[in-house]
């Protein structure tokens, strides 16, 4: 209807009839929310009952994690015998959160602790063997890897030789060879006995760290009281799926999130509510990754990463809000200077129209922004992107990919592993080095295997929707029924509903330079004047075009808007066009 919409297929879920009957019945719940659980696989009201209200006893043993016995045992020893452990992490969110959940635990339970997160350019990414000399400096004789690890070989070889000894916590995928380390506690490993493989980093510290607390007898209540808080934020800024274990610690990390004691984090709420114009109030997901996580991962990409650790892990409350302002006024400059690498990204993207995988480059890019300007490529164009900051001192390529779920990019990266001097990911985001003259192979070949990997429709733009309902069935009811499937986010997004036909009532321009659009649309299901507002975002000068319809074909979720103390629900538009 206008460019500003992605014209895309609209593809709705299938969802038994008789499932949804038998959940609606036996739960005696509104018959969408019955609806939309078996559409996302929650088949039985057993299960149903169980997503509804996650619970902390329904999360996996944690000794099922590989070698999840002996890290303890080792970690016991350690304590025991007040050894000086390091504790290695990473310096996104993920990593961070997971050192400060190590750190303040062993702290607590009486471990000389040396935190190490590294700087992103410095020391570059993982256990590396700088890293490892530096504990053997500091007297340490066990390095504990959180986040990272599973990859360095040779570096445990390299610790083991100087006396050290290697515990490695990770959620990476394992090559073939594991590091010799005394437990490589992974759920990826072939041998894990672990039900649920997506746990964040953070996620298998905070379990393997439950298995230590079991280990020696401490209270595992206590233990979680005091650091779900964190583990939450890490599996939130990974982007790692909110279903099962992740679903359960998410949920109850946010509740404690809200009231949470540390003071670095208290402080970041404080921006955070400041971004969404609010006075606080209740902590979701989305306060976590437009809040809290692009602040903690500003700290890497624009400076030193210590500053993210180190408002973790103060308990000063002055030291916090002095460590939370730097933070921020390092988000504010992150945005700006990826807003000049996004500009430029795009206009490279445009030499290669035919290219099914993208891939740029430029010198003088920052390394620690590529990943969020290759997202924001593939969110505009529907294509995997490769972004590679060249640095002309080292003649080091830093690049960054984000995919579709059609291609796999850190297998497309496994075959073209010649061409690099280190990689590794997922299915869907991986990180790398390279030569700069290896950059256009790299993207010549990377397209090779795109072209026989993608169809068209693997490209072209498709919205997911749960089902299709009436405007008329919406109703502050069937709200409160939807925020019981909450949190969302990767693998359990907010639900999309498409109305056909739906009425509309008015269509009025807003903001300062009248630069914004407002549709009401008749709702019956809705309380008062039974109409509904959907904001168009700098959409104003479309105006007459829509002024022409009565009525519309809408793609939408819900959403609650706050304006002048009175809460109000609203729709926001995915993708709108005429009715047939």
């Amino acid at each position: 209807m206008t460019d500003s919409f992605p014209n895309a297929r609209w593809v709705c879920k299938d969802a038994d009839p008789n499932q949804v009957t038998a959940l609606q019945r036996e739960l005696r719940i509104h018959p969408i929310i019955a609806h939309l659980l078996v559409g996302r696989g929650v088949n039985s009201p057993t299960q149903a009952e169980s997503f509804l209200s996650p619970s902390m006893d329904e999360l996996s043993d944690p000794f099922l994690l590989p070698d999840a016995a002996a890290a303890c045992e080792r970690l016991k020893q350690a304590l025991v015998n007040k050894e000086r452990i390091q504790v290695y992490g990473d310096y996104d969110g993920d990593g961070v959160t997971s050192t400060a959940l190590w750190t303040r635990m062993l702290t607590a339970l009486g471990g000389e602790v040396l935190p190490f997160v590294p700087h992103r350019k410095r020391d570059g990414y993982d256990l590396r063997a700088d890293g490892v000399e530096t504990a053997a400096r500091n007297k340490c004789s066990l390095i504990l890897t959180t986040d990272c690890g599973i990859q360095r070989v040779d570096e445990v070889e390299h610790a083991r030789g100087l006396g050290i000894d290697v515990i490695i916590t990770d959620h990476h995928l394992p090559h073939e060879k594991l590091p010799s380390a005394c437990a490589v506690v992974n759920p990826h490993r072939a041998d894990s006995g672990y039900p649920f493989k997506d746990l964040a980093g953070v996620g298998v510290a905070f379990r393997l760290g439950e298995a230590l607390v079991r280990t020696l007898g401490q209270s595992v209540t206590g233990y979680h009281r005091a650091y779900i808080d964190l583990c939450a934020i890490g599996t939130i800024t990974d982007i790692m799926p909110l279903t099962h274990d992740n679903r359960i610690l998410v949920s109850h990390g946010l509740k404690s999130l809200a009231s949470s004691k540390k003071p670095g984090i208290r402080a970041l709420l404080k921006f955070a509510a400041e971004d969404r114009k609010s006075s606080g109030g209740d902590v979701t997901v989305e306060t976590v990754s437009f809040g809290l996580g692009p602040r903690l991962n500003a700290a890497s990409r624009m400076g030193e990463t210590d500053l993210a650790l180190k408002l973790l892990l103060t308990r000063d409350h002055v030291e916090g809000e002095i460590l939370a302002g730097q933070l921020n006024q390092m988000n504010l400059s992150r945005r700006e200077d990826q807003r000049k690498i996004f500009t430029e990204a795009v206009q490279l993207v445009e030499e290669y129209p035919e290219d099914r995988c993208l891939v740029v480059s430029g010198e003088g890019w920052s390394a620690g922004l590529v990943g969020l300007v290759a997202g924001k490529l593939l969110e505009k164009t529907g294509r995997p992107a490769i972004v590679i900051a060249c640095d002309s001192d080292t003649n080091v390529g830093r690049g960054s990919a984000r995919s579709i779920p059609a291609f796999h990019i850190a297998d497309a990266l496994q075959r073209c592993s010649d061409l690099l001097k280190e990689f590794g990911g997922h299915s869907c985001a991986a990180g790398f080095s390279i030569d700069p003259q290896n950059i256009p192979l790299l993207r010549y070949r990377i397209n090779e295997i795109a072209s026989t990997q993608l169809t068209d429709s693997d490209l072209a733009p498709v919205i997911d929707v749960d089902m299709a309902i009436s405007l008329d069935d919406l109703s502050e009811d069937l709200m409160e029924g939807i925020w019981r499937l909450a949190p969302f986010g990767n693998g359990n997004p907010m639900p999309v509903f498409v109305s056909e036909a739906s009425r509309l009532v008015e269509v009025k321009t807003m903001g300062k330079e009248q630069e914004h659009l407002r549709l009401l649309f008749r709702a019956e299901g809705i309380k008062g004047d039974k109409l509904i507002a959907a904001p168009l975002w700098r959409m104003g000068k479309y105006a007459a075009e829509f002024e022409k319809f009565s009525s519309l074909d809408i793609c939408y979720s819900l959403a609650l808007n706050e304006f002048n103390g009175r809460t109000s629900l609203q729709l926001e538009i995915k993708d709108i066009r005429p009715p047939d």
